[in-house]
């Protein structure tokens, strides 16, 4: 999974607009693809963004589809924007937007390592050697979520409310979930759970699918350089983030976007 593309900041391997589409159908074809060593400020962030695409249904409480500033808040409250660890998810799936692609760039970042990573899980090969027990829920039970973080997410219902394991825009069938945060995570931004299945053993499912989905077969863990642009498929992969350090800085531009066309 994934796909490196050179880039020369003298301009022998292409314009960054040119650079970025290149990326974009690497991250089609492979899931994610990465840019190093690209100087970008917020404005030519968003018209990078704007330039490979529609700009997603913006439904959230923070930030635009063009940009959203993931910059490490210290923010009492804060969880998606802020300093905790994120569980593996697809953007939209709570909001009821159809995302795409994500554009990632890292405008700072400097943390002890494994701080502060993003990984991404081919879900689509893992969801095809899924064990039969992780498979049986996903396709017979309902899933619920229960949002908590209100001011990032607040137009979602406030009880817990059902969403369809799996989605299909056309261009591939995929899972369509998030996974739990762990235990001992507090605040979390969301919490997960089986419709009509014994609390213990729903967060033992979740965080059995959370292992293997993770697994060092699927999982690709990016360990951020400033000037980085990552590029996921929303559709046939998951993410998530590890936990930043305290002494920690982590300012990611993300944009999120829509594809009016099956490439």
């Amino acid at each position: 999974m994934g796909a490196l593309i050179p880039w020369s900041s003298d301009g022998s391997d292409g314009s960054i607009p040119e650079l970025a589409q290149r990326a974009k159908q690497a991250a089609l074809h492979r899931g994610c693809a990465l840019v190093r060593g690209l100087t970008l400020d917020e404005d030519a962030f968003k018209l990078l963004v704007r330039s490979l695409g529609d700009t997603a249904d913006h439904r959230f409480g923070e930030g635009q589809a063009d940009l959203l500033k993931l910059n490490a808040s210290r923010e009492e409250g804060k969880i998606v924007t802020g300093r905790g660890p994120l569980p593996l998810h697809t953007d939209g799936l709570l909001v009821g937007s159809r995302v795409d692609l994500i554009i990632l760039y890292a405008a700072e970042f400097s943390d002890a390592p494994g701080s502060g990573e993003t990984y991404v899980s081919d879900q689509l090969t893992a969801w095809q050697e899924m064990p039969g027990h992780l498979r049986r829920v996903l396709d017979e039970y309902e899933i619920e979520y229960l949002v908590t973080e209100r001011g990032y997410f607040p137009t979602v219902p406030e009880d817990w409310y059902a969403i369809p394991a799996t989605r299909d825009y056309g261009r591939v069938r995929s899972l369509n979930l998030a996974t739990a945060f762990p235990p001992d995570v507090t605040p979390r931004s969301w919490d997960v759970r089986v419709k009509g299945m014994e609390p213990g053993l729903s967060d033992r499912f979740f965080a059995e699918l959370d292992t293997f989905l993770r697994s060092e077969r699927y999982a690709y863990t990016h360990r951020w350089e400033v000037g980085d642009l990552l590029i996921i498929d929303n559709q046939r992969t998951l993410h998530g983030r590890t936990a930043i350090s305290p002494g920690g800085t982590r300012v990611l531009f993300r944009g999120q976007l829509t594809l009016s066309d099956t490439p």
